[in-house]
């Protein structure tokens, strides 16, 4: 059962297999912390990468104050934990760690993608 929240609420969320977490385009309030499972990231329809236990889900609208680039499906059952913009913003700023993973966590992502692409060309 979806019981996505994007009223920015610190909650715990449930996802079974297949459903969307949020849509590319989707307006973002809160970034998604994995707690269990899997979740797969697409642009356009097409698969672009995938994060687990511990990784962020949502991050980059919340930085960019944009709406979301990617849509978010759980690959397998999920749960997942909500962090609200205010609160995510203010973890970046006083927790260097959680800063550091938060980059590491997009410069991933960034090197999935140009793997993709160089493997297309």
């Amino acid at each position: 059962m979806n019981s996505s929240n994007e009223s920015g609420n610190d909650e715990r969320h449930h996802f079974a297999a297949g459903e969307t977490i949020f849509t590319e385009g989707d307006e973002a309030n809160v970034v998604y912390i994995i707690v269990s499972g899997e979740v797969e990231f697409l642009l356009n329809d097409m698969p672009i990468g995938t994060d687990g236990e511990g990784g962020i889900v949502g991050e980059m609208a919340l930085i960019n104050e944009t709406v979301r680039s990617a849509t978010a499906r759980a690959k397998t059952e999920c749960t997942l934990d909500t962090i609200d913009r205010e609160q995510f913003l203010s973890l970046i700023q006083k927790s260097p760690p959680f800063a550091l993973h938060v980059m590491r966590v997009m410069a991933d992502r960034l090197r999935q993608i140009n793997e993709m692409v160089s493997l297309r060309k």
